[in-house]
């Protein structure tokens, strides 16, 4: 902390001071500022008040002799991957600096029945795949729409939802937390804002906003729209080098096809070179990596439109060719209910208007469609600007990192399923994984950056059994996890399930999870392969095999992961373990509930699903 600069105060006060405020967090700075406010109000003699005044850091707004108390708020944040925590992070900032006495709590470990006499709050939360509050937000989620929520008549409030709008639920748990508080009687002092992925720029502008008005200027009580707008990102001390509006261009070093010969499916497995980049990363990470739309696609946009590449258009305030915003600029591979609106907008087909009106119909219809669909079903003329003004911007598609960059430094492993599949009459791809699948090693860089994944990390002690479960691409980061256990000192114990279709053919990384097993830095294996033999068997099967030894794990402190789709086999997974906790530990399934519960809250059981 900078040293308070040298004025009223004698250079004995200087030093003392200086030591003090050197060792206080963020939150006990707030306190103190709003104690020694009181005092200021305290003293009658305003000449007193005048030479009283400090000159200090940022961090610590200076108190002048008009201030009033500062205002209580609180910033309440419930998420799954960290983007909530960082934005409560950075409202904390803001609010101090604007004089407020602020704090900010996790939904995981807040009091519920400290809700109902908090003055000034701040929510902001995520929604979970299709419509579900994360973990962090359930139990607050659950006590506000319940019978024993409180009145809340003395508590104004804001609330920000996040969200991906490529899931139907766009947002649904923040506008759930912005209708309930309402009606619970609190007073919505700022409207509901839904932010997409591009999240940055609205939603600083949001808080700013929001805080002024938290301070005494005009209250909205209207509910705003969702917003999907595509903002530049905000740059801050603390952003990172790389991010996705400026990636760092990754040399390939290999690639290797995973499948053996015989598998109707493709997995990748790419090394890049991070070397002089500054990069870091740590296992349970994952990189963002920048896409460009296939060639195949942006022609049948053209086709479907009849328009000609070569149109200029403005993307972001940037003039280019039609054919390069189709490349680079605009998601073409799936449509979402904006992009639909907005297309109704100008088409005003009543046929898809009331589809869109049916939720189960539109939903049905959304799935796995692309632009090319709707320009076909529902066939309009299209200028060039009116077209990419429809579009969402490309955005960039996440992979588990599997490495750890103690055992490759300077490398980064990606494993990139590649997405292939009919419908609607059409042979679709992934728009990413048909672009990794397409690299040449020869001189070919990938556009990367580092997502952070607080959520999804080996135990802080090594010593620690960990149980790791899942399917497919889903045993990249447990690849990273085990490389980096090896070199780990006194690692504990490790046990690993994975599922895949046939053993022959896509058992990804066979030669190394039995070398991993030789040298001891894996503990166990299941395997469960779902297209050999008569019966179907699934890594849910396997944890029922090995019910009562998992169940002692868990008992001598084990953490577990899954890892892999959140509407199949994840989903599974949980209720299974759910199952083999209520057997062996001879629980109801309420208090087997409980126990699962409890192992989340205690950061035991991670999740990394999609």
């Amino acid at each position: 902390m900078t040293n308070i600069i040298s004025g009223a105060l004698s250079a004995e006060q200087q030093q003392l001071l200086n030591n003090f405020t050197s060792t206080l967090t963020n939150e006990q700075i707030n306190w103190t500022l709003g104690y020694l406010t009181g005092l200021l109000q305290t003293n009658n003699s305003a000449a007193e008040q005048n030479s009283a005044s400090l000159a200090v850091n940022d961090a610590i707004p200076t108190i002048s002799s008009s201030s009033a108390t500062p205002i209580p708020l609180t910033i309440l944040y419930g998420s799954r991957t960290g983007n909530g925590e960082g934005l409560a992070e950075e409202a904390l900032k803001i609010a101090t600096e604007k004089g407020f006495h602020a704090t900010v709590k996790s939904m995981a470990d807040y009091n519920t029945r400290d809700l109902s006499s908090e003055k000034n709050l701040i929510v902001i939360v995520s929604t979970h795949g299709e419509g579900v509050p994360p973990f962090a937000a359930r139990e607050l989620h659950q006590f506000i729409h319940g019978k024993r929520a409180p009145k809340l008549n003395d508590v104004n409030f804001a609330v920000l939802g996040l969200g991906d709008a490529t899931y139907f639920h766009f947002c649904k748990t923040g506008a759930e937390f912005d209708k309930q508080l309402d009606k619970l009687g609190a007073k919505r002092v700022a409207p509901f804002i839904a932010c997409d992925v591009d999240f940055d720029e609205p939603a600083d502008q949001w808080i700013r906003e929001t805080l002024q008005i938290f301070k005494g200027g005009e209250k909205k009580n209207d509910v705003a729209q969702p917003t999907n707008s595509t903002p530049n990102t905000k740059k801050t001390e603390e952003a990172p080098k790389f991010n996705k509006k400026n990636p760092f261009s990754a040399l390939v070093f290999e690639k290797v096809q995973l499948h053996g010969k015989g598998s109707d499916r493709q997995t990748i497995h790419l090394e890049l070179d991070l070397a002089n980049s500054g990069i870091s990363y740590e296992p349970g990470d994952a990189a963002g990596v920048l896409p460009v739309n296939p060639t195949v696609l942006i022609n049948e946009v053209l086709t479907a439109t009849a328009l000609t590449p070569e149109i200029e258009v403005e993307v972001g305030g940037e003039k280019k060719s039609l054919y390069e915003a189709l490349y680079r600029d605009v998601e073409l591979s799936k449509i979402t209910t904006d992009v639909v609106t907005r297309y109704i907008a100008i088409t005003k087909n009543e046929k898809l208007t009331n589809l869109s009106k049916n939720h189960d119909e539109f939903k049905a219809y959304l799935d796995g469609r692309d632009i090319v669909d709707l320009l076909q079903d529902y066939p309009t003329k299209l200028n060039a600007q009116e077209l990419i003004n429809l579009l969402k911007p490309l955005q960039p598609r996440y992979y588990s990192i599997s490495s750890s960059p103690a055992a490759v430094p300077g490398e980064l492993h990606l494993t990139v399923g590649v997405v292939k599949y009919k419908n609607a009459g059409r042979d679709k791809r992934g728009t990413c994984s048909s672009f990794l699948s397409e690299v040449a090693v020869e001189d070919e860089h990938v556009p990367l950056f580092i997502e952070k994944n607080p959520g999804f990390r080996l135990p802080e002690n090594p010593e620690t059994p960990i149980i790791m479960i899942g399917a497919g691409t889903g045993i990249a980061p447990y690849r990273a996890f085990v490389q980096h256990r090896e070199l780990t000192k006194n690692a504990g114990k490790s046990w690993l399930f994975f599922g895949n279709r046939n053993f022959e053919t896509e058992f990804l990384y066979q030669l190394e999870w039995q070398n991993f097993l030789k040298s001891g830095a894996l503990t166990k294996m299941d395997v469960a392969f779902s297209r050999d033999g008569n019966q179907k068997e699934y890594v849910q099967d396997k944890l029922i095999q090995n019910s009562k030894e998992i169940f002692n794990w868990l008992e001598n402190g084990a953490h577990v992961y899954i890892c892999g789709d959140m509407k199949k086999m994840a989903g599974d997974v949980q209720n299974t373990l759910l199952k083999i906790v209520e057997n062996q530990g001879n629980m109801d399934e309420e208090n087997a509930q409980e126990y699962v519960d409890n192992l989340q809250k205690e950061k035991r059981l991670q999740l990394d699903v999609y």
